[in-house]
């Protein structure tokens, strides 16, 4: 008698699962990956290549030279923050996204949509140590807060990223639980050429991927939120390291399991998600220009005049953390709707905030004739 014939174990995964271009489209994934760059980038140049983030200023609060430093560091800070506002909608959506598919959702995309928030996470530590330096470098208001400093705007945006990102990690983790190369149904495995080692024990290793990554990247967030300003350099080094990790991941899974989707074609179709992801990027790169043009300008201003052109404007607020942020100013904007209409009609005739350096320009040349014309009548 014959001994049955053992099922061949496939050596790696035929069943990746079906295409879903709205979590693993192009504009998902360069929206979120070149926003976190372009925060990185912008620390990295604050921290390390100038002497804008040192929190031993050389100039005394109330001195022209600190009054500069202080607006240049303002211009930076209005960049990350916006960005950070847009970066944030995109990756909840993404995580609520995943989540709420719970039932659909196979194992690629869910890693995928994994180390892609994880950009998100990068680029709010980036933004929030920024901010933190700022108020370090602020002279303290002694009125009393009415609200808590770490209860703000931003910072409530944070938390609610921080404990969906958790989730979802948790979840992953479940998933993988589930791995299987033989299973009948889709999307229970996913191909790991290049992201493990051909003797990898799956998924002992991918369990592992995760929860270090998780950990490391809730851990720097967390520090971005509650750290004391010394700790900046350190935790913007970590955010560094951990780029790098994710993107190598996504631009990995995504050129090994595309073509062994279920329709594969439809991967790349430019559906609602990734328009909407990479119409949020080019808001963040509108306004980096804008803020790149204002800074030129004010710069050519203190030229023109002296540092005591800054100091002049020193009371013009830059963006910062303990402001609504784009998501609660949408919230705020659905229920005062009726208000907003009344008040835009209004604010037609003012002049557009775009062209703030040029006026704070031509009423400091103003009051510099004023005080002209006063000594000469003395």
């Amino acid at each position: 008698m014959e001994a049955p014939e053992s099922a061949e174990v496939p050596t790696q995964c035929e069943k990746v699962g079906e295409a879903m271009p709205d979590i693993a489209g192009y504009g998902v994934l360069l929206g979120l990956s070149i926003q976190a760059f372009i925060s990185l980038v912008l620390s990295f140049w604050v921290f390390f290549l100038t002497k804008l983030g040192r929190l031993d200023s050389q100039h005394p609060e109330g001195t022209p030279e600190h009054a500069s430093q202080k607006k240049r560091l303002g211009f930076v800070s209005e960049i990350l923050m916006t960005g950070n506002d847009l970066q944030m909608i995109t990756g909840i959506a993404l995580i609520i996204t995943a989540v709420s598919n719970a039932k659909s959702i196979d194992l690629y995309h869910l890693h995928l949509v994994f180390d892609t928030v994880s950009f998100v996470g990068i680029s709010n530590a980036a933004a929030l140590i920024c901010w933190t330096i700022m108020r370090a470098k602020a002279p303290k208001k002694k009125h009393h807060q009415i609200v808590p400093s770490h209860w703000t705007g931003r910072f409530r945006v944070s938390y609610m990223f921080a404990v969906l990102f958790l989730v979802m990690t948790v979840f992953l983790e479940i998933r993988l639980d589930g791995w299987s190369l033989t299973s009948e149904d889709l999307g229970r495995c996913y191909i790991t050429t290049g992201i493990a080692g051909p003797n990898a024990n799956h998924p002992g290793s991918d369990k592992t991927y995760v929860a270090i990554t998780a950990t490391w990247l809730l851990l720097v967030m967390f520090g971005a939120l509650f750290a004391p300003a010394r700790f900046a350099k350190p935790l913007l080094i970590l955010s560094f390291l951990q780029f790098p990790v994710h993107m190598y991941m996504m631009i990995r899974l995504r050129t090994e399991n595309q073509d062994a989707l279920e329709n594969r074609e439809n991967e790349n179709d430019w559906d609602f998600g990734q328009t909407t992801a990479t119409l949020l990027l080019a808001v963040a790169i509108t306004q980096l220009i804008h803020q790149a043009v204002q800074y030129l300008k004010f710069e050519k201003a203190l030229k023109k005049y002296g540092p005591e052109y800054a100091l002049a404007n020193e009371n013009d607020e830059c963006l910062d953390a303990g402001t609504p942020s784009i998501v609660e100013q949408g919230i705020k904007g659905l229920r005062d709707v009726h208000q907003n209409l009344s008040k835009r009609n209004l604010s037609e005739t003012r002049p557009d905030r775009g062209d703030d350096i040029e006026r704070q320009e031509e009423s400091y040349e103003l009051m510099r004739n004023s005080e002209g014309r006063n000594r000469t009548s003395l």
